[in-house]
């Protein structure tokens, strides 16, 4: 013979009063709210890091384009001669207004740390060998490179 419990039992889904249908029990706190304090201290730092990465491989894809784009421009000429590299912007500025005051062509453009001065466009290196043998009396160190 089954004994009787007292106790009552608890029920997998509450009723309604009024039908004893189902009731669907609303959430209380919204989706934020249910996690404790530091799953939302991950959360948030797992955002920021793949908002970085994403930020970041937009930024490396439009410098791809800019350096394309860029390099096209240069490739146009084949050699230049390179007369001087400067730590110093102002100084590589006031010697590339000396050399087009001479009637030269003069380039300014940075490289690493370097702001590099060099004159001309030639397509080839035999071309720029009589302007290099002239620079040289003046710039010791120069030298033909490609653009």
């Amino acid at each position: 013979m089954p004994e009787r419990q007292d106790a009552s039992q608890f029920e997998l889904f509450t009723q309604d009063d009024a039908g004893g249908q189902y009731k669907k029990s609303s959430p209380r706190y919204s989706f934020f709210f249910r996690f404790r304090g530091y799953e939302k201290a991950m959360l948030l730092i797992m955002g920021l890091i793949l908002t970085g990465i994403i930020s970041f491989s937009f930024g490396v894809e439009k410098g791809k384009r800019l350096n394309l784009a860029g390099t096209a421009q240069v490739k146009e000429g084949g050699v230049t001669i390179q007369v001087a590299a400067f730590k110093n912007k102002q100084l590589a500025l006031q010697q590339a207004r000396i050399l087009q005051e001479e009637g030269l062509s003069p380039m300014v453009f940075a490289k690493g740390n370097y702001i590099i001065l060099c004159v001309g466009k030639f397509p080839n290196q035999e071309s720029a060998q009589p302007l290099l043998m002239q620079l040289q009396r003046t710039y010791a160190g120069c030298r033909i490179r490609r653009l």
